[in-house]
């Protein structure tokens, strides 16, 4: 995600967008409106855009977070409900357990 500036003759608008790529054509899609460069200053008594470049780095840095591994762990004697549905990807769990001791 960045930051994008729309300046009109009254205003300095401010955005965070997001870069898309659909069918190898690149696109930006706006994620929020933040503002406007007065209402920004009013709000949080600094200047605006180091707090959009400050706010964007911590979407960031979630937005990241988000997409790390996760791992699952299941127990074998613990026992599945007859009407319960789990579905889980499963194939590669006893290479990693193998994986973790080496």
């Amino acid at each position: 995600m960045r930051l994008k500036t729309s300046s009109s003759k009254n205003s300095l608008s401010f955005y965070v967008i997001k870069d898309i790529i659909n069918n190898d054509k690149r696109t930006s899609k706006i994620v929020e409106i933040l503002g406007t460069y007065d209402s920004l200053l009013q709000k949080h008594k600094r200047d605006p855009f180091e707090w959009a470049k400050e706010y964007i780095a911590e979407l960031n840095r979630k937005e990241k977070e988000e997409t790390l591994p996760v791992t699952i762990t299941r127990h074998q004697a613990k026992l599945i409900n007859k009407n319960e549905q789990v579905l889980l990807n499963g194939g590669y769990l006893f290479l990693q357990q193998l994986y973790h001791q080496l």
